[in-house]
């Protein structure tokens, strides 16, 4: 019994590997970069089909570039991006990347949270938050 329980422990510990969860960090980053510059393009269907099926499944796209098109709109152009916290979290066979950003547009801030999902094309956005006293206001 005490054989299984450490063969057990050895394969959560390697399954939570701090290297992969750097990896899949830096690469969730330069995902929120990418939609950043799509969406300052006003390319909302490059994101909205790059996506993952649990982004897609959750708005049509009509919605979806609506939705970013009244961020745009009333906020102008993502500028500079600061992270502001991380998680990954390993379940499901899935790997979850969660980005929180500070994020200054051109007229006013906002505050981001990103959800990518880890596939083998790379972080696929699964949700996607915004929150901004300028977008309510403007």
């Amino acid at each position: 019994m005490y054989r299984i329980l450490l063969a057990l422990s050895c394969l959560c510990v390697a399954a939570c590997n701090p290297a992969n969860a750097t990896a899949e960090l830096a690469a969730s980053e330069k995902a929120v970069a990418a939609f950043h510059a799509s969406a300052n393009a006003g390319k909302f269907d490059d994101i909205y089909f790059g996506s993952a099926d649990e982004m897609q499944n959750s708005a049509d796209i009509v919605e979806f570039e609506e939705f970013l098109g009244v961020v745009q709109r009333k906020l102008g152009n993502a500028g500079k991006s600061s992270q502001q916290g991380w998680r990954v979290n390993y379940g499901n066979g899935a790997t979850l990347i969660v980005l929180n950003m500070q994020t200054k547009y051109a007229k006013g801030d906002a505050v981001e949270t990103f959800t990518f999902k880890s596939s083998s094309k790379g972080p696929m956005l699964v949700g996607y938050n915004i929150q901004s006293q300028a977008l309510i206001m403007n």
